[in-house]
Order: structure tokens, then C-alpha cells, then sequence
């Protein structure tokens, strides 16, 4: 089995190879361009390199560590959802969703990655802190989550990836390294540019600093979800490690090094977070940081007594928001179990996933 991934191989790696194979230098340009081509899903679609050299890198490099064990498509064809299988069995959720361009906006197309199998921040309203930590993601592992998708877009007509957001599951910054490494390889390498990237914590604060560190202009997404520590240390319980105060200190500070305005992240549970003192404290907490507000009415989870507040209770609470900057994100892909974990949870209730987290193979019912 082929022990390096391509994608995080390096130009280096690739040329040692090529020289082993007799081959000359700037195959290794070449093979770096292709692995970024979204039409380009395994060594063999390499025509330009002859079929002996395409078995031997074969041999010695995965194409990719992702596969896709199951796809559903969502929102009239705009949102596809990718169940990743890793090497070892394991799965993980990919997003694409596509946003035609409008009369006053250009086209664009974001990847939601997933950086762990599992999650152990544990909130309660989220589909993914149900299942636990199973493990991190490597670096490959995440690079490859945008590949798989940029070659499921392109095959249904769409153009390349535009955005990515480390929003999907697990807690990007727990799985440090993996996260900046990957960030450094889709930047270099891809091409996004970093004030396309979004990455989302819901409070590590080392990892804010160490993202810090890297001096690239990603926008970081501050899942806060209560205003006060009170409700915080029940919805989002690694608030009892790093509290409101200091995760907001430390955002602040990325802010201002990086230039980019932070985001915080409301996920608006009926009945918990949707009241006038909690909306007047997210008010008062975005104005201090000038953040950007974004709220998310949350998706129902079998299972779960909560779900998103009535419209009119939505209403006010969006109404007391007045004078800070708010964007009412939709929930895409909800019509497909398609919300972060949630696909993979469905999986796992029809018995597609075995006890220890890997998947058997797919039975998914089809859905258009």
C-alpha cells in the first residue's frame, strides 16, 4: 500500500521519484499541476505520463486518502454532500455548495471540511459532538476533502472551488498542525487565496494563537452560541477551559494581526439561546469585537428535544440585533440530512456504519 499522499507530498518527494524512475525534472511540475485538476481523479487519468511510470507513482503515492462511500445532493442541485472514507474505515462529511453569481455578486463555490472523525467539544445541539472523537484527521486528509469535492462539482457542470470554510466535523483547532499544515498546502499550492478560507473554532484558544502564528489572513469564526458563561458552560462545554472573556481577548488580538474581521457564529435554539437578554448581550459583545454576526437556526436532530424557535420568537431576537452587522445564514442541505454530521448519523441509524466507525458498504437510499 502506497505509504505518502500526493497532495502533501511536496515537489521534493515527487522529483526523488522521478529521478529513481529515470524521468526528468519537470514531470514533477507537471504531476503538481494535475493533482489540482478536478477532472483528474486517479493516477491512471495521468495520459501524459506514460502507463509504467503512472503504475510505479501509483505504487508509491496515493492518488488521494479520501474516497467517496456515498453522495446526496441538495437545495435544487446546489449543495452536495460527499460521506468520505478514509483508509482506515473511517468516515467523514464533506459539503459543496455552490451560490450562482447575482446581479451585484460573482459566482462562488465554498467546501465545508471536516477536521476530525468525530468531535469531543461536545455540545448538545450538534449532530457530530454525539458521536464523540473518534480521531484527527491528517493533513492529506483534509486537503483531499476539497479535491473530492471540486471533482464532484465538476461533474455536474460547476465551476472550481472559490472558498473554503473548516466548518464541518470536529473542532479544526484541536487538530492543530493538521489544520495549519493544510491551510499552508491549499494556499501554496491550490491557489485559494487565504481571504477566501474561513476557519471556525469554538474556542481554543492555543489554536488562535498558533493560527496566529502563521501570519495568513483567514477569517476566524468564533462559534460563541450564548453571551454569557453561564449558558455557554452548557451549550459549548469547553467554555469551562477557556471562558467568554478570554477566547474574546484572544480573537480580538487575531483581529487586529490579521486584519480580518472575526465572526461569531449563533446557532438559534428555540427555548435557549433566543432570548432578548441573550440577543442584547450578542449585540453589545459584536459591537466591542466589530464582529460579524451570523446567525443559523438550528437544524433538527433525531433525537434531540431542541430545535430552531418559532418565526415570530426569530423575529425579535434578530430585531434586538439591530445595529450590529447580521447575516441569516440558510441551512443548506437540510433537505438531505445534509447539516454537519448529520449525513453520517443517518448512516449510522440504518446500520451502514459498523460499531467501531467504519463503513461497511454503502446502502444509501437514493434521493434526488
Amino acid at each position: 500500500m502506497p505509504t505518502r499522499a500526493l497532495s502533501t507530498a511536496g515537489e521534493a518527494a515527487i522529483l526523488d521519484a522521478l529521478t529513481r524512475h529515470g524521468e526528468p525534472a519537470w514531470r514533477a511540475r507537471q504531476i503538481q499541476a494535475a493533482i489540482w485538476q478536478p477532472y483528474v481523479g486517479d493516477f491512471e487519468e495521468l495520459l501524459q505520463l506514460h502507463a509504467t511510470l503512472r503504475r510505479s507513482l501509483a505504487d508509491e503515492f496515493a492518488f488521494s486518502t479520501v474516497s467517496v462511500g456515498a453522495e446526496l445532493v441538495a437545495d435544487v442541485g446546489l449543495t452536495v454532500k460527499l460521506l468520505c472514507r478514509l483508509a482506515d474505515g473511517q468516515t467523514i462529511e464533506t459539503v459543496a455548495m455552490e451560490t450562482p453569481a447575482g446581479t451585484d455578486s460573482r459566482r462562488r463555490s465554498t467546501v465545508c471540511v471536516s477536521s476530525q472523525v468525530g468531535c469531543a467539544v461536545g455540545c448538545p445541539f450538534c449532530a457530530t459532538g454525539h458521536m464523540g472523537l473518534r480521531r484527527n484527521c491528517t493533513t492529506a486528509e483534509i486537503v483531499d476533502q476539497v479535491r473530492a469535492a471540486a471533482g464532484a462539482l465538476h461533474r455536474r457542470g460547476m465551476g472550481p472551488v472559490t472558498h473554503i470554510v473548516y466548518m464541518g466535523m470536529g473542532e479544526p483547532l484541536a487538530n492543530a498542525a493538521a489544520t495549519l499544515e493544510s491551510l499552508a498546502v491549499l494556499t501554496a499550492e491550490a491557489g485559494i487565496s487565504a481571504r477566501r478560507i474561513t476557519v471556525s473554532t469554538s474556542g481554543v484558544v492555543p489554536g488562535i494563537q498558533q493560527l496566529a502564528a502563521t501570519h495568513l489572513p483567514v477569517t476566524l469564526a468564533l462559534s460563541l452560541h450564548a453571551a454569557t458563561d453561564e449558558l455557554r458552560d452548557r451549550l459549548v462545554p469547553i467554555n469551562r477551559t477557556y471562558p467568554l472573556g478570554m477566547v474574546l481577548d484572544t480573537a480580538s488580538r487575531y483581529a487586529e494581526q490579521s486584519g480580518r474581521r472575526i465572526s461569531f457564529e449563533w446557532c438559534l435554539i428555540g427555548g435557549v439561546n433566543d432570548s432578548m437578554e441573550q440577543a442584547e448581550g450578542l449585540r453589545d459583545l459584536a459591537r466591542r469585537a466589530q464582529a460579524h454576526i451570523n446567525v443559523i437556526p438550528m437544524n433538527r436532530i433525531e433525537g434531540s428535544p431542541w430545535g430552531p424557535p418559532e418565526p415570530e420568537v426569530a423575529r425579535r431576537f434578530l430585531g434586538a440585533l439591530r445595529g450590529a452587522r447580521v447575516t441569516v445564514r440558510d441551512t443548506r442541505g437540510g433537505d438531505a440530512d445534509a447539516a454537519c454530521g448529520q449525513l453520517r448519523a443517518d448512516l449510522e441509524a440504518r446500520r451502514i456504519l459498523r460499531p467501531d466507525g467504519t463503513l461497511s458498504p454503502p446502502r444509501v437510499p437514493a434521493r434526488a
